[in-house]
């Protein structure tokens, strides 16, 4: 089975780099993965790097809008089998619902989320590459087929880092730069059960752009941002999200009204800034700290000298160090480089 391991592993990191978008990324890993892990539905989530919020989102024949709530709420309480957060930090990054063991007896996720949605077992791997968590996928059967056998569990855990590294790749191909748009921030204000209570006019356009499909109704906050405002609830403070754009990068703000004691969450999107667009360039882009240090300098206009005294490094070191951010952004001169990044 190590040939169909390795013809996987290819299939994903093609995948990656043939995808056009997010969706036809979701569907070629799901290809790319059929064979060896057969399944009827899926739903993948890229993660940001630093607020562990989903930042995109791809899924076929997968639940249903409530019952995706319910499975996001599962995250948060931490009461079911396999959450991602335990599948991040354990031994293994795969886990199986449906396999008939003691401890499922008592799973919401299965009894009232899979089996009355048609499902009779799911697969959640926890997309781990090099310490941080890039995203999430979970797969699925339809009740009456096998579940999910450990040996494809074996299988899946073989694929944890290809596809947390086909992720990163499908992000980090192009050059990076924020949105350039003439339109004003979106602001929005959901309920604790996200639907829309109030919203400034350009909202629709800001909703579909920054993470198409899985839009749902209009009087209800998609689905996809659901995990901001679960996440915001939850930490009592602020959640930024760096969103992917085929134009450029997208932030999202969400943050816990104040005085209302009902869950109420303002969400703001707007083109991403450059300031808190960096570090999550520096994380999908795979850039070093001494990188990272260098980038800060120069964006702020600092000449190489200058940057060398301030990081007690020879100009020579940071001209070295310039020269990878121009290999890894895909420009060729310090000013493309800033020119990119300036928002």
């Amino acid at each position: 089975m190590a040939f169909g391991v390795e013809r996987a592993v290819g299939g994903i990191a093609a995948a990656a780099g043939e995808a056009a978008d997010v969706h036809e990324l979701g569907h070629g890993l799901s290809r790319a993965l059929g064979r060896l892990i057969p399944h009827d539905g899926f739903m993948l989530s890229g993660l940001d790097p630093l607020s562990q919020v989903s930042c995109f989102l791809s899924g076929e024949h997968t639940y249903s809008y409530p019952s995706l709530r319910h499975v996001l709420l599962g995250e948060f309480t931490a009461s079911d089998r396999h959450p991602f957060k335990e599948l991040w930090y354990g031994a293994a990054q795969v886990g199986v619902l449906g396999s008939g063991v003691r401890e499922e007896r008592r799973s919401l996720r299965l009894h009232e989320v899979m089996v009355p949605q048609g499902f009779g077992s799911e697969m959640r791997l926890a997309l781990v590459g090099g310490g941080p968590l890039w995203g999430t996928l979970a797969l699925v059967r339809e009740r009456g087929r096998a579940c999910f056998t450990a040996a494809e569990a074996v299988h899946a855990q073989c694929l944890v880092t290809p596809l947390a590294r086909a992720l990163r790749r499908f992000v980090a191909r192009g050059t990076p730069r924020p949105l350039r748009s003439v339109r004003p921030p979106a602001v929005i204000v959901v309920d604790g059960a996200d639907r829309i209570r109030a919203a400034t006019p350009d909202s629709p356009y800001w909703l579909r752009a920054c993470l198409p499909g899985f839009l749902g109704s209009d009087d209800v906050l998609p689905v996809a941002y659901w995990h901001s405002t679960f996440m915001a609830r939850s930490r009592r403070g602020p959640v930024v999200n760096r969103v992917p754009h085929p134009d450029g990068w997208i932030e999202t703000r969400a943050q816990l009204l104040a005085g209302t004691g009902t869950g109420e969450v303002a969400l703001t999107i707007q083109p991403a800034t450059t300031r808190t667009l960096l570090p999550a360039l520096t994380a999908w882009y795979g850039v070093t700290p001494r990188e990272a240090a260098v980038l800060h300098q120069a964006v702020e206009g600092l000449p190489a000298k200058q940057i060398a005294r301030r990081l007690d490094v020879s100009p020579h070191t940071v001209n070295d160090h310039l020269k990878a951010l121009y290999r890894k952004f895909g420009v060729s001169a310090r000013e493309e480089l800033l020119a990119t990044l300036a928002h």
